[in-house]
């Protein structure tokens, strides 16, 4: 099998329904499974997945186990070569999964691959990132970006200067859509656990390069995703959870040594 598509959702019923329709057209000619982690909705989101999508591999959690304890049960549960992580928020482009799937293929060498990402009026929305450090995070997360917006600890991180039409090794990428080499996700031993909201995309990427893989922004893919991360403060109703997870990383960041397991 080619891919496993895995989505998480939690109360997220219209848009859950949205993006597998557009699986039709956007998984288009791979031999694929997809895979729907259901985060203990309250929504009905489960069962028209059950209705609906009698071919899609439905988990129904008891609890709201996070982002990244749901993610791994969808990487326990792939028997494709790659697995797609897709968040609930997207939509795919016709082709999208087909196109990474072929230049993954191309570059043995690559562990975890990203589509360029668009807003739903088709704008770019600025994906990839150098590994951040504690300014960036401070930068990024506070009013701060809005008084020096040309100043380059702004525009380094974003990238904006860099012409997004062209295939480039990144240090990460958002993780509204990932593709993973199985084999790669395996060595990882999947997402860390201990990020329950936000940077275990970060994680995984930084964990990665420290074993010696690639990360690769491939923008002849597209996908759609609804959520201007690049813009979230660091002040917002989960705040506690984004502090922590901030914290772990920058721990893993200086501490992380090759060949260790993903949780401290």
């Amino acid at each position: 099998m080619d891919l496993s598509i895995g989505i998480l959702t939690w109360n997220s019923r219209g848009m859950l329904k949205d993006l597998l329709d557009s699986l039709v057209e956007g998984a288009a000619g791979t031999e694929h499974e997809i895979i729907v982690v259901d985060n203990d909705s309250s929504d009905g989101a489960a069962e028209m997945v059950e209705k609906e999508y009698p071919h899609v591999k439905l988990v129904r959690n008891a609890e709201n186990r996070g982002v990244a304890p749901a993610r791994n049960q969808i990487g326990e549960l792939a028997r494709g070569r790659y697995v797609v992580f897709l968040d609930v928020d997207t939509l795919v482009k016709p082709g999208a999964m087909k196109t990474l799937m072929e230049e993954m293929d191309r570059h043995p060498e690559v562990a975890i691959g990203g589509p360029r990402l668009e807003y739903r009026d088709g704008s770019l929305q600025l994906s990839c990132r150098p590994f951040p450090g504690i300014m960036n995070i401070v930068v990024e997360g506070t009013f701060l970006r809005d008084y020096f917006p040309n100043s380059r600890l702004v525009t380094d991180y974003t990238m904006e200067k860099w012409d997004h039409a062209e295939i480039r090794e990144v240090d990460w990428m958002y993780g509204a859509c990932f593709i993973v080499r199985k084999e790669a996700w395996d060595r990882l031993k999947g997402f860390d656990e201990g990020f329950f909201y936000l940077y275990e995309d970060v994680d995984l990427c930084l964990r990665a390069k420290r074993e010696g893989m690639k990360v690769l922004y491939i923008p002849t893919a597209t996908v759609t995703h609804f959520l201007e991360r690049e813009r979230r403060s660091v002040f917002h109703s989960k705040i506690s959870n984004h502090i922590r997870s901030i914290l772990r990383y920058l721990y893993k960041k200086w501490t992380y040594r090759p060949g260790t397991a993903p949780a401290v």
